[in-house]
């Protein structure tokens, strides 16, 4: 099956690794905070299962080190981690592999290593470039330590740097919003991923928000603030692709495409999410029961350790999908893109005629994108569509 219609083979690989020097008040990530004792045990757990994800050779287009941190796991175990993944997979000449960092771990000497570890896309944690924003989110860096971050990134040989921007942030303005996007277009971002702050439940902000120690975002912040973000990085020739990404032409996230295309992917480490098709289930030891399936990783990152050092998976639970349940993820992560999505349902068009009267779609035959309008209400047009 095609990445539309279905899963295929996988042909991305997201590792993730946990650890964090703390845990921002809004993540809800699952992370490890400290590690350096238990950093040797994780790589040998991420190696291993690594090594069981194999049974015929598959060719992986996008590799994705995410976190967490994955800055901080030291080079040596890093290197390893990358030896494991070129050794047990074909990596596709010009495949694109990232690794995500936050500015306060970057040096120039690190970024050629990783570099030399195959590694040609950096996304970068910037978050904000005012130090009372970057306060409020319990970030670990100033502004002038994102800013050499990306200038050692550069003198390093990166090419490829994506950065992550938060915006609805109570206190802060819509022209400090502006002035911080303005000085972060100045070191020539190929991509930028913006996202409101969002209450995750469970979290120390959640918490504070619910005490009434911390006020919560607001709507409007948010919309006001979006058309900001949308108008600047537009100016700077960086265009929406999906509702929270920008970039460059040529510059798209590939791996990230991958998830919001329907495709299947691998995933190890703890907390990780993969994605299969029946015929690539027996990879993480479970049989075909589906159309595709989901599975999770152990989000603790010591019981993860454990479970794969006894010769388990490291599994924490999974679930086959059908395919009413993959149509409506489709349809949920198609109008997430630019490009839109198609429908095929006589009913869904009809009540995406009704949308686009309102502004929220636009409508060229079975094809349907969101407007401008339309991407403030996702979740709504989302729902709107699916149940008719």
């Amino acid at each position: 099956m095609t990445a539309e219609a279905g899963p295929g083979h996988p042909h991305s690989l997201y590792v993730h690794v946990p650890f964090c020097s703390r845990r921002c008040p809004y993540c809800d990530f699952a992370i490890h905070v400290g590690g350096a004792d238990i950093q040797d045990r994780y790589t040998r757990a991420v190696v291993k299962e690594l090594g069981r994800l194999r049974a015929a050779p598959l060719k992986l287009d996008t590799v994705y080190l995410g976190g967490g941190t994955p800055s901080r796991l030291r080079p040596e175990l890093l290197r390893a981690v990358m030896e494991a993944v070129f050794s047990e997979f074909v990596v596709a000449a010009g495949a694109e592999v990232t690794i995500e960092a936050n500015p306060e771990d970057l040096t120039e000497e690190l970024a050629r290593a990783w570099l030399e570890l195959g590694i040609n896309r950096l996304s970068l944690g910037v978050q904000s470039l005012d130090a009372t924003t970057l306060g409020w989110l319990g970030r670990g860096h100033d502004a002038d330590r994102a800013e050499s971050a990306l200038d050692a990134a550069r003198e390093a040989g990166f090419h490829n740097i994506s950065c992550d921007l938060i915006y609805a942030i109570p206190g802060q303005s819509v022209s400090t919003l502006e002035m911080g996007l303005r000085r972060l277009l100045e070191h020539r971002p190929t991509h930028v991923s913006c996202y409101e702050l969002t209450v995750e439940r469970g979290t120390p902000l959640a918490r504070q928000i619910q005490s009434g120690t911390r006020p919560g975002p607001r709507v409007e912040d948010f919309l006001e603030q979006r058309g900001v973000v949308g108008r600047v990085l537009a100016e700077a020739g960086l265009e929406m692709y999906e509702v929270s990404n920008y970039a460059l032409p040529g510059h798209r996230s590939r791996h990230n495409l991958a998830y919001w295309s329907g495709a299947p992917y691998l995933a190890v480490g703890p907390g990780a999410h993969g994605f299969l098709g029946p015929e690539d289930s027996p990879r993480v030891g479970l049989e075909p029961q589906g159309v595709a399936l989901r599975y999770w990783h152990l989000r603790d990152t010591a019981t993860y350790i454990r479970s794969v050092e006894a010769g388990q998976r490291g599994l924490g639970g999974h679930e086959w999908l059908g395919s009413a349940e993959l149509e409506l993820e489709r349809l949920a992560c198609g109008l997430r893109l630019s490009r839109g999505v198609r429908l095929g349902s006589p009913s869904q068009l009809a009540r995406a005629e009704e949308l686009a009267e309102l502004g929220l779609l636009r409508v060229d035959g079975g094809l349907v994108r969101a407007t401008e309008r339309g991407f403030e209400v996702l979740d709504r047009v989302t729902l709107e569509l699916s149940s008719a």
